[in-house]
């Protein structure tokens, strides 16, 4: 069977490599936020070959503008040269041993050097494993159960169902497990500020997103949070290497007692850290927070080699201001196309993206489903998302601004 509009078969090889994908691997995907159902077969990309810089190849053959890089992983651009320098040296040097490698020691010291308010660090191989390690480390240093999550924290147990529809049983949580999570949506002070007090002496930690809170309501919930004995941790996995040289914190100028870090730090290449203070890190070794991977050679390599390009950075990031402009562009038709209330922006220079006010599902939303059908036509890559990274040039990012403008108007 043939798509007329796009040319695309039933037997190209991507077509082919979904209907054998979803037989042998759940979703299609190990990772979920990349399952092929969640984009356009036959239409969009939904399997790549290779990508360089700002693009890929999928595995029809055709190019596509990214705009999604690797759900934000590959901040220095695909395939960077200085990375993979780095990487090949070290894969000839080797790519993990039987004791701790040198390199360790030497990208912990250049992270606290680059925060400059930490004593120690922590690394795992995922975000997840970095948040929930902070969250053993808080029960543990406070003798406390209660946690406070305020949105997507991971797949663990503690965090799952504070974010899935849902219920634990179909999570695989016991609901003992699942009691422990308490849940605030995020941006909201009072109700943090509600839950803290509803639960005195019993919360061990607040977990938060810093990029979805104003500075003065960052300060607000820190500062209460302390005062209840909690452990503050800052969830910027997807915002630490995306807002700004230290992260969302360093921004504004509010830090947390833990504070986790990892997509971009090893330009795609699985590392998370976990910082803080000597007396909170150091738990890490008591509470058995260990991975066989976590101190493997390659990820390491690749991030050192990326401390190197972001210290020669003149502005990080580097697609701020257009971002920025572009935002503010888009806001702007949205109003001058009679859109208000149907139409709304979301996010910010380090991901942004445009949906429905009050759409219940971001993968079911209607608007959602326009700006990746109209943008497939252009070869422009996005799951409703646009992340931008070093290797967007300003070319293509007037041709993303002007493809959602397009979207916008057809409306």
């Amino acid at each position: 069977m043939t798509n007329i509009q796009t040319g695309v078969t039933s037997e190209t090889p991507s077509l082919a490599w979904l209907a054998e994908v979803e037989r042998i691997i759940p979703a299609g995907c190990s990772t979920l936020a990349k399952t092929p159902r969640r984009l356009l077969p036959g239409r969009g990309a939904i399997v790549a070959a290779r990508a360089k810089d700002a693009e890929f190849t999928d595995l029809d053959g055709r190019t596509w503008l990214d705009c999604e890089m690797a759900m934000g992983t590959a901040t220095w651009g695909h395939a960077r040269p200085e990375v993979e320098e780095a990487v090949i040296a070290q894969l000839r040097r080797g790519t993990s041993f039987s004791v701790a490698d040198r390199l360790e020691l030497t990208l912990a010291q250049r992270l606290l050097a680059r925060f400059g308010v930490y004593e120690s660090v922590k690394f795992a191989k995922s975000g997840a494993d970095a948040v929930t390690g902070a969250v053993r480390i808080a029960r543990a240093t406070t003798g406390r159960d209660l946690v406070v999550a305020t949105e997507y924290h991971g797949w663990h147990d503690w965090a799952a169902p504070a974010h899935y529809s849902a219920g634990h049983a179909a999570l695989g949580i016991p609901r003992a497990v699942s009691a422990l999570t308490l849940t605030c949506p995020p941006g909201d002070p009072q109700r943090l500020v509600d839950v803290l007090r509803r639960h005195p002496g019993a919360i061990a930690a607040v977990v938060l997103c810093p990029n979805r809170w104003s500075a003065d309501h960052l300060r607000t919930v820190v500062e209460e949070a302390r005062c209840h004995g909690a452990v503050v941790i800052f969830d910027e996995v997807t915002s630490g290497m995306r807002t700004g040289r230290r992260a969302t914190c360093g921004e504004v100028d509010v830090w947390p007692d833990l504070l986790c870090i990892s997509k971009g730090m090893a330009n795609g290449l699985p590392l998370a850290g976990l910082l803080g203070d000597r007396r909170l890190v150091m738990r890490g070794e008591d509470v058995r927070m260990s991975n066989a991977h976590s101190s493997e050679s390659l990820a390491f390599a690749a991030a050192l080699a990326c401390e190197e390009l972001l210290g020669a950075a003149p502005a990080w990031p580097s697609w701020r201001s257009r971002t920025n402009t572009m935002i503010d562009t888009l806001r702007s038709r949205i109003a001058e196309l009679g859109l208000t209330g149907r139409v709304e922006m979301r996010g910010d220079y380090s991901s942004f993206s445009l949906g429905t006010p009050g759409a219940r599902d971001f993968w079911t939303d209607p608007f959602r489903a326009h700006v990746l059908e109209n943008l497939a036509d252009r070869h422009i890559f996005t799951k409703g998302y646009f992340v931008f990274s070093d290797r967007h040039t300003p070319a293509q990012l007037d041709e993303v601004e002007r493809a959602i403008d397009a979207a916008l108007t057809n409306y």
